[in-house]
């Protein structure tokens, strides 16, 4: 079987364990196709999902261009640390940026005039040392700073630590309560490892790769229920 022909497969997995852990249908699937070719783009595109995570500036320009010449529309998201002389270029092509951690990335996209949406992105507790998110206190100023700047920012974003089950529920549930607290109404959090504990804690949208697509060059990962 061709590298990405199950895709439909282990999204409807991915879907009923979405169910059995107390989402529904309505969460939004972010496919996240980072170091993979744009026919995963197009695999995942053809299974029904619509968005589309990347993690380079570079690497989102090159694929959507690709994309593009092979007629396909996904709504691209931004899920890497923002630099700033990329940020003209992730502006160009990403419909969501979901790693917003500093004032000056409001600042610089409100210059842009970036009318994509936007998620403000939360640390750990025990964040070490150059992950990418701002502190609880520090989102409740980017948040309001982007609405004075009449930018859209629609929710937050979380990345767990590696770690226990338990720790992650924490930091979901923690994220979740700040977001209902500012009026927000998405909350990007869960990956492969952990989107299950992410659901159950109110996630609207999950950000999958290898999931669904594995990693480049080694075995696929499998649906953990």
């Amino acid at each position: 079987m061709p590298l990405y022909d199950d895709v439909g497969a282990r999204l409807s997995q991915v879907r009923e364990v979405i169910r059995r852990h107390g989402g529904s249908d309505a969460i939004n699937i972010v496919a996240v196709t980072k170091t993979h070719p744009v026919d995963a783009v197009a695999s995942a595109l053809s299974a029904g999902l619509t968005d589309i995570g990347e993690n380079y500036a570079e690497e989102l320009a090159a694929k959507a261009a690709q994309a593009e010449r092979l007629g396909l529309k996904p709504r691209w998201h931004y899920l890497g640390t923002i630099q700033r002389r990329h940020l003209k270029l992730v502006c160009q092509y990403a419909s969501v940026i979901e790693t917003i951690s500093r004032a000056s990335e409001l600042e610089t996209l409100a210059t842009l005039e970036y009318r994509g949406d936007l998620l403000v992105q939360v640390a750990p507790p025990g964040n070490p040392q150059g992950r990418n998110g701002a502190e609880p206190d520090e989102v409740r100023s980017l948040v309001a700073l982007g609405r004075n700047l009449n930018l859209q920012v629609i929710g937050l974003m979380g990345m767990a630590l590696p770690g226990s089950q338990e720790q992650s529920r924490l930091y979901f549930q923690s994220v979740h309560l700040l977001g209902e607290s500012l009026g927000l109404r998405e909350y990007s959090m869960g990956m492969s490892a952990d989107y299950q504990v992410a659901v159950a804690q109110g996630a609207t949208m999950v950000r999958l790769g290898s999931v669904l697509f594995g990693a480049r060059g080694q075995e696929r990962a499998t649906i953990e229920r």
